[in-house]
């Protein structure tokens, strides 16, 4: 049985640099990497890389796809956006939600 799992990137607030670029080219030889993309899907193997990791460091929005059911939508906004009170209770009755910070408050 093959399989299929699709990972993009997304970055909107900066366009990434070509280091940041080299960076990304370690973890994927066959990645569309672009200043403001990263790209990939296998149909054998898994990403080098961690998802969450590149959110923190580059990435504002991150889709995850696979053939066994897996969906994965990532959504990075800057903390001061988000009323986390208001969040919290509209999202109790939801289990595949995740809400989770990092970085300075």
């Amino acid at each position: 049985m093959s399989e299929y799992q699709y990972y993009e990137f997304q970055a909107v607030d900066r366009p990434l640099s070509e280091a940041d670029r080299q960076v990304l080219r370690g973890l994927s030889t066959r990645a569309r990497i672009t200043a403001t993309s990263f790209t990939n899907s296998y149909d054998w193997g898994n990403f080098k890389g961690n998802p969450v990791e590149l959110m923190e460091r580059w990435f504002d929005l991150h889709l995850y796809l696979a053939n066994w059911g897996t969906h994965r939508l990532m959504i990075r906004l800057p903390i001061r956006l988000v009323d986390r009170r208001r969040l919290d209770g509209f999202l109790q009755a939801a289990d595949c939600v995740d809400v989770t910070t990092s970085g300075e408050i």
